[in-house]
């Protein structure tokens, strides 16, 4: 909700709204639109100047055709559902964009933590072997390598520090507020329905439609009924006299016009179908596909932490062993760096999890 109010295509859809509502409220109106009104005078005097005046004052006001109200009310109706399914569609969009950039967010915390630990057994290691080495218990050799471990596990943690910093920034500008660590837990027995994208294309060409029908009603211009007063007198001295006349214009047809207009609506109406049509068969193959994702991605994620156990037993024994003297230094490294890149895996491996739910949450139509 708090991105949605930040959101500048939330704010042209409000425009948007006043914008159909207005025309919805003018298409249920009793004309197609405002009259005009039009005064007129004649006289001779730049002639013979003999005192002849007439005054004309006329109202004129453009009348439906027939068909043509119906359809144009049809038209605003759709267009304001097609409104109200965009405003899902868009909000729906915005909740998997936060969603997404909050566990790249969650990711790039979680390698952040790792590499911190990373660099805690890294000092401890180079300030062991420091003293041993002063003591003359430990080459050099060792210590340098201690030391090279140590500067790589401190390049690490600034690396995914400024990372995690950059997807909390940019969380921050869509929503207002950093990233929450936790989320209520969403439904899991929320059914399956139509999702925002789709109704917001089938709204489209619903639309369309509706707009190819009100074209077809409007071939030609509106009709134009006038009614006119006319005050005159033919003299200097005589009594004017009055009258009152209808007018009624009736626009004639131009065949090649009225084909353009129907055939670029009919155009409309076409592309907006098919891709509708094809955007509802790209949701089911995805909801298809995204069951077989999450499967995936859960096994990946058994296998990452039986991975993550084997390395954790590897690295307790190396450890040992090295400080009996029986494996050197080298190997103790080997095996920490095993662990920690275990543990990354199966910390990627559960963000691919929760992106795989959050992509079947999203097919669903949920917004969590």
């Amino acid at each position: 909700d708090a991105a949605w109010q930040r959101n500048p295509a939330a704010r042209a859809l409000d425009a948007r709204r006043d914008e159909l509502s207005a025309l919805a409220e003018l298409a249920a109106g009793w004309a197609p639109g405002p009259g005009a009104v039009g005064i007129a005078n004649r006289n001779d005097r730049p002639f013979d100047n003999r005192g002849r005046q007439e005054w004309e004052l006329e109202y004129a006001q453009p009348v439906w055709l027939p068909g043509q109200a119906a359809a144009r009310r049809n038209e605003a109706a759709v267009a304001l559902r097609a409104l109200d399914a965009e405003r899902q569609s868009l909000r729906q969009e915005l909740a998997r964009r936060l969603v997404d950039t909050r566990l790249a967010w969650l990711l790039a915390t979680g390698q952040a933590s790792l590499a911190e630990r990373r660099l805690t057994v890294a000092r401890q290691l180079a300030d062991d072997l420091a003293r041993r080495v002063k003591a003359g218990e430990a080459p050099r050799f060792d210590l340098n390598l201690a030391e090279s471990e140590r500067l790589a596990a401190e390049a690490a943690v600034a690396e995914q520090a400024l990372a995690a910093s950059e997807l909390a920034r940019r969380f921050q500008v869509l929503a207002g507020s950093p990233p929450p660590l936790t989320l209520a837990p969403a439904a899991t027995d929320t059914p399956a329905t139509p999702h925002p994208g789709l109704v917001a294309a089938r709204e489209a060409a619903a639309l369309a439609q509706a707009r190819l029908a009100s074209t077809r009603q409007s071939l030609r211009d509106n009709p134009e009924l006038g009614l006119r007063l006319r005050r005159e007198r033919d003299a200097s001295g005589a009594e004017y006299g009055d009258s009152i006349s209808l007018r009624l214009v009736i626009p004639l047809a131009s065949a090649p016009r009225s084909a353009a207009r129907e055939a670029a609506a009919i155009a409309v109406a076409t592309e907006r179908a098919v891709a509708a049509e094809q955007l509802r068969s790209q949701f089911e193959q995805d909801r298809a596909q995204a069951a077989e994702q999450l499967a995936t991605a859960a096994r990946l994620e058994d296998a990452a932490r039986a991975r993550q156990g084997l390395a954790a037993d590897n690295l307790s024994l190396a450890d040992t062993a090295w400080r009996l003297g029986e494996r050197p230094l080298e190997a103790l490294l080997r095996a920490r760096a095993a662990a920690f890149d275990a543990d990354t895996a199966a910390l990627r491996a559960r963000h691919t999890r929760e992106q795989a739910e959050a992509w079947r949450d999203y097919l669903k139509g949920s917004a969590e």
